[in-house]
């Protein structure tokens, strides 16, 4: 809905349902500028994949967005955002408001591409995530210190990011980030420490712990540009933070991390489900090394990665 003040009252709402061994979607209703269309085509796999377009600029003052996303029993949905998420200088702010829902036994996988916030940007994110006790959910979050290259080194205005999760009824994950740089040392200790994006990924599942043992011999080695720390947050959570230069370069590392994830529970509840059992964990963490650089080899300055970022801005 386009208000008087040319701002923009947006809804996407999303659901799925499982057929056989197929995902299909069954609800995508969504208002201007979004829209949501099939992430390649839709027989390639057993799972959803469905990607949320947004034919704007980015997002304008006074703009407010409200996505509602539903995995039922033992679906398995993938959801893809198409670029970077660009908010523009503002005077009042824009927000964003998102409701996921994950049955039992149902996977969703969530990664979208970086928040990038303006000169002047002020935004809300609000994240309310309600996941089954035999549920799992992996979900990503990148947020840039703003168009870096460009000039603008944290400098919008506010940015305050919300995102609480519950397990089977019970609050597992509540994180509160509020990002105001001209009150904040951003760029200090305990912020931002020098880096320029922050990316975060979280696990829900009774295989998190499992993951975790994984990801302790997988992540031993040091990234290019790539600062990161995980932790069992709470029962069956597992938080990935990591800190670096690059939206492109964060986004390929978590999803490689995501995709793995997947491949994991995927595999230990095949049992479960009339599917085929997907390939091993053991191929995505091959993947995952081939792009670790150790420290002792670390080259100076060539971020092809951050010049990808660069062109989409």
């Amino acid at each position: 809905m386009i208000n008087r003040d040319n701002s923009l009252t947006s809804r996407v709402d999303i659901s799925c349902k499982r057929e056989g061994a197929k995902t299909l979607l069954v609800n995508s209703y969504f208002d201007i500028p979004y829209k949501v269309v099939h992430y390649g085509s839709k027989r390639l796999q057993d799972h959803l994949e469905v990607m949320m377009m947004c034919y704007s600029p980015g997002v304008m003052d006074g703009d407010a967005l409200q996505v509602s996303v539903h995995c039922p029993e033992h679906v398995e949905m993938k959801l893809f955002t198409q670029s970077f998420n660009k908010v523009h200088p503002m005077k009042k702010g824009a927000s964003q408001a998102m409701h996921v829902k994950v049955d039992e036994h149902a996977i969703l996988q969530y990664l979208p591409q970086p928040t990038i916030p303006f000169k002047n940007a002020i935004f809300d994110m609000d994240n309310l995530i309600e996941v089954a006790a035999n549920g799992h959910l992996i979900w990503g979050d990148i947020i840039s210190g703003g168009r870096i290259h460009s000039g603008e080194r944290f400098e919008f205005s506010k940015l305050h990011s919300r995102t609480k999760v519950y397990s089977g009824g019970k609050l597992v994950f509540f994180d509160n980030q509020l990002m105001a740089p001209r009150k904040q040392p951003l760029e200090r200790m305990l912020f931002f420490e020098g880096h320029t994006h922050q990316g975060t990924l979280l696990i829900v599942s009774e295989y998190a712990k499992a993951f975790k043992e994984e990801l302790d011999e997988v992540l031993t080695e040091q990234f290019v540009d790539m600062r990161y720390g995980f932790t069992m947050s709470g029962p069956n959570t597992l938080l990935i933070r990591a800190l670096g230069e690059s939206g492109d370069a964060m986004h390929e590392w978590l999803s490689n991390i995501g995709d793995m994830c997947w491949s994991f529970i995927r595999h230990h509840t095949a049992d479960m489900e009339p599917v085929k059992t997907p390939a091993k964990v053991t191929a995505s963490k091959q993947t995952l090394k081939k792009k670790a650089t150790p420290a002792t080899k670390r080259q100076p300055a060539k971020k092809v990665a951050a010049k990808k970022a660069v062109a989409k801005l």
